[in-house]
């Protein structure tokens, strides 16, 4: 779900919410996540958290006479050169296949714009000689305005002290570094977006040197790539080998890493995929495993991980033996083997292509038109309306998205809605509103509160108009059914697809399509329908300061059922997740799904391989603790503030969705959908009641308006805060 800030003074904003547009915003994955590009109001800038503000290892002046760099020719270009009559240079250390360095270059294109006729030159700079061979078409495939030179010994670097790319260092003309550090506070750590108001960091400190005061923030660490120096060979002493000591095989590329490689990270780190680079060769391997370890280290890699006492679909995280063995290369200085030593490896998938485990699909649907996003600015969420509109219902055994462009699909949600709704959200929502780029272009609809269509009601048998179905995540093909299950599209129907964004820095398009495998047994044959239900966690608030606040929700089953899978929802504040049923008679629950580290980017839905069958009176359980305290670095607020259940992601809700196959519909009259509703209104409204208690007053004829005294900042945040005013 997208981050939307919440309109205190909007009223009478329906809480029917959009399947699409709102439940599903950000389950399934992410590896890079676009940057959010603007200028941020000086006056209204926000606050430096004290984990961010850790100083880098940054000298405060330099001698100006080393501050030399060359370009591609080889001619020389001093500090001197570089500031002319100007007041500084703000040299960038970068790197073409870094994706932060790349999603700022625009970034600092803009900064190059708005601040060279100020005296402020803005430089790139590539330490790493083998970047040069491809720098001119890096240039063009990013549009960089602004000059990159060449560091190849590593003197600047050395000199400035520069560990990172991106990293910047801002160098006043008399040689007194300014500022270094990030560009910006968009990245809390590496591959985490900070869900709290950007500052604009390098941007301040120019507009501070500029003004002639002292750089408010003049050092903050910067995340991203370590900057590759060169090896320093070690001295080791002589040793006299121990006939009594078993030889150990070398760890080589061939033999032992690249089957863990292939297994587990290639099918996201290919050419054209979304992963940020590249995981196939010797090269790839030797370039990006300390980066890949630390992703391991942190488990944001593979993302996603989940736990279950049942056997889950798709490739399991690396085993501590794996990863071990991936230490022990390293360790042993990457050694690459004989390729001979490889074992076959199958090809891997061709995700420009159809799954063909059933035959090309039945129904092709093409989007009807391209979409265009920006090089810069926020993520992207828009529904998509592929054409369907049968006369009759579809009886679907697979479903899969079939991106143009993977390197920009963060993932997708698919479901359906009658021909008529979407005709009516197109009228209501197909504006420009979510676009934050003027060459963004994007079919469909959209809608920042999640009101992008009134949920119709369902048929008189009990098939919902409209439901989540499937996703799209990288990495993954098609969703097939089990054999006995069956996805029920109705008569009248569109396929509906919230596509995810993000950025990468340069202009891109996308021409999606959606295949539909049809079950071809005869109407005769009983099949299971597949049914999406809501279980949700009712509470008003998660009060501020506390670190492990639990939210629990359960649903029963009316009818036995089978436990397909589940899509597992909360924001920011969440820490850990879990599922489990407990059957009629039994008193130890089964876990169903459990995410460990809970992380708002990488949400994922996750299929048994086999279903479980769950009879009439299991309870599922679901129980997640919340963490509204500054040491949550993903916290939308700071200070931390009472978070209220609510749609926007600076708010908090519990939302796990089942998907559960049955012979008959689980919840005909969405009541699960119709409860969360109604816990959603109860919350704002008792919101609202301790936020206008304190805004408006009446005057004396008898009119109510807002009081001028009113200091949102010292208004209770709830009702307990009410109680002591």
């Amino acid at each position: 779900m997208q981050h939307a800030c919440r309109n205190a003074d909007t009223t009478g904003k329906s809480l029917t919410m959009n399947f699409f547009s709102h439940f599903f915003r950000s389950v399934i994955v992410s590896l890079i996540v676009a940057v959010a590009f603007g200028h941020t109001a000086r006056s209204h800038e926000p606050a430096i958290k004290a984990s961010d503000a850790k100083p880098v290892a940054a000298v405060a002046r330099v001698s100006i006479e080393n501050l030399t760099l060359a370009s591609v020719d080889g001619s020389p270009h001093s500090f001197k050169d570089l500031v002319g009559d100007g007041q500084a240079v703000c040299y960038t250390f970068l790197y073409p296949g870094c994706p932060l360095a790349q999603i700022y270059c625009p970034v600092l294109n803009s900064l190059a714009a708005e601040f060279g006729k100020q005296g402020v030159t803005i430089v790139g700079v590539i330490c790493e000689s083998e970047a040069i061979k491809d720098l001119e078409a890096h240039k063009k495939e990013f549009s960089i305005t602004f000059p990159i030179l060449l560091d190849t010994s590593f003197d600047v670097a050395t000199l400035l002290d520069a560990t990172m790319t991106p990293e910047s260092f801002l160098v006043s003309r008399d040689g007194t570094v300014a500022y270094a550090g990030r560009i910006d506070s968009r990245y809390r750590e590496r591959g985490v977006k900070s869900p709290a108001k950007v500052r604009d960091d390098l941007r301040e400190a120019i507009l501070d040197l500029l003004a002639g005061k002292p750089v408010r923030i003049p050092r903050l660490a910067a995340g991203g790539c370590p900057l590759d120096r060169p090896e320093v060979p070690q001295q080791h002493a002589a040793s006299v080998p121990n006939a009594e000591t078993p030889t150990v095989e070398a760890v080589t590329f061939y033999r032992d890493v690249l089957p863990i490689l292939h297994e587990h990270c290639q099918r996201c780190h290919s050419p054209g995929q979304v992963g940020p680079f590249a995981l196939l060769s010797y090269e790839d391997a030797c370039d990006w495993i300390e980066t890949a370890l630390e992703e391991i280290d942190a488990k944001r890699m593979p993302p996603a991980q989940v736990e279950s006492d049942l056997e889950l679909s798709g490739t399991p995280p690396p085993s501590p033996a794996d990863v071990a063995m991936l230490r022990q290369w390293v360790a042993s200085e990457k050694p690459q083997g004989n390729p001979d030593d490889a074992p076959p490896l199958a090809p891997l998938p061709d995700y420009g292509a159809f799954e063909e485990i059933l035959g090309p699909p039945d129904i092709v649907i093409d989007l009807p038109s391209v979409a265009q996003l920006g090089p810069q600015g926020e993520d992207i969420y828009r529904n998509f309306i592929f054409p369907l509109n049968r006369p009759d219902d579809l009886r679907v055994r697979a479903i899969q998205l079939l991106p143009s462009n993977r390197a920009i699909v963060h993932h997708a949600l698919i479901g359906y809605l009658d021909r008529a709704t979407c005709v009516q959200a197109v009228k209501d929502h197909g504006g420009r509103d979510g676009m934050s780029n003027p060459l963004d272009q994007m079919p469909g609809f959209w809608d920042n509160m999640g009101a992008g269509f009134k949920v119709p009601p369902v048929r008189a048998d009990g098939i919902p108009r409209t439901s989540f179905v499937s996703g799209y995540i990288p990495g993954n093909r098609s969703m097939i059914c089990p054999e006995d299950v069956d996805v029920i599209i109705p008569a009248g129907s569109d396929i509906v697809a919230q596509m995810h964004y993000h950025r990468t820095g340069k202009l891109e398009t996308d021409s999606s399509q959606i295949g539909l495998w049809i079950d071809k047994d005869p109407p005769a044959v009983t099949k299971k329908m597949m049914n999406l239900v809501f279980l949700f966690g009712g509470f008003q608030s998660i009060p501020a300061g506390v670190k492990d606040y639990r939210v629990t929700g359960r649903y029963t089953l009316e009818h036995d059922a089978a436990f397909v899978g589940a899509a597992p929802h909360a924001h920011g504040l969440a820490m850990w997740m879990s599922l489990q049923a407990t059957l009629p008679g039994q008193t130890k629950p089964i876990l169903l799904i459990r995410n460990p580290k809970w992380d708002f980017n990488w949400q994922s839905a996750s299929w048994l391989k086999k279903p479980l069958h769950l009879p009439k009176g299991t309870v599922i359980e679901a129980e997640v603790s919340y963490n509204n305290t500054a040491d949550n670095p993903h916290n939308p607020y700071d200070p931390p503030q009472t978070v209220w259940l609510g749609e926007s992601t600076f708010d908090e809700m519990l939302l796990p969705m089942l998907l559960l196959a049955s012979e008959r519909p689980l919840d005909p009259e969405s009541k699960s959908f119709v409860a969360f509703n109604m816990s959603m209104a109860r919350s704002e409204f008792l919101r609202r009641l301790v936020e206008r208690n304190y805004r408006y007053r009446r005057g004396p004829d008898g009119t109510v308006a807002i009081d001028p005294s009113y200091n949102k900042e010292n208004h209770p945040q709830s009702i307990e805060d009410a109680k002591k005013k």
